[in-house]
């Protein structure tokens, strides 16, 4: 399971046999220790080996999560459970701290094979959005990328899976779930970023476009991304 808040990523794996791993997981501490390093750290990744107690390990995780610092840097974190049943237990507990909303959203296609983009807020990232009340999930990403690109006609492919991430409304802390779909359109039709949700530009990409702008982007939209560059060569 991954979690995503801005461009850190916290990662919650099972690993019975700690051995496996060419190096040692780092203690929750000795992370700890990396954050006064601030960005000469980014970019990295970093196994925290734990056997938690379980209030006190939640209270580490959401203060981590939360923390503006961490939250900007190009970090993941993948903290490593030596049982199911503790792994289970942490990411319940985790998701009940926060208020779940859910949304969206589609990796596009033309007839090119090119890729989708939309330019957000300083980031080259996928259209998404949120579900509206007893809204179809598929409906709703279909919707959302419609609105977002100015796409009239959009055909509905495979579900892709979702993503998690985080972000503050308010005083609450929110935990986005995000159901990605593969979609398939041609490249034929006006592409209209929408304004009112501040898209600048709308962009069909190849995998070689999207490359030399990555960097631009979210670690989420990253993930996606290579997990369907993966999928193109099995």
């Amino acid at each position: 399971m991954k979690i995503f808040a801005l461009n850190l990523c916290h990662e919650f794996e099972l690993r019975n046999n700690l051995s496996t791993y060419q190096f040692d997981p780092i203690t929750f501490e000795e992370l700890m220790g990396h954050f006064f390093k601030g960005p000469e750290f980014s970019g990295q990744k970093f196994y925290v080996g734990i056997n938690p107690d379980a209030d006190t390990f939640l209270r580490e995780v959401l203060d981590l999560l939360k923390n503006e610092v961490w939250r900007q840097l190009d970090v993941t974190v993948c903290f490593v459970f030596a049982s199911e049943e503790k792994l289970v237990d942490f990411t319940d507990n985790f998701r009940d701290t926060f208020r779940n909303v859910d949304a969206a959203g589609g990796l596009v296609t033309d007839e090119k094979g090119r890729y989708l983009c939309i330019f957000n807020r300083g980031k080259w990232t996928l259209p998404k959005g949120h579900v509206e009340w007893r809204e179809p999930v598929e409906d709703a990403a279909v919707r959302e990328v419609k609105e977002e690109t100015g796409l009239v006609d959009v055909s509905l492919l495979d579900k892709i899976g979702k993503t998690f991430h985080t972000f503050p409304k308010g005083k609450k802390w929110i935990l986005k779930t995000t159901f990605w779909y593969k979609m398939h359109a041609s490249s034929e039709q006006e592409l209209i970023p929408e304004a009112a949700e501040d898209i600048e530009d709308v962009k069909w990409m190849s995998k070689e476009e999207w490359m030399s702008v990555a960097e631009k982007s979210y670690p989420l939209t990253r993930d996606l991304f290579v997990n369907e560059f993966t999928k193109s060569l099995i």
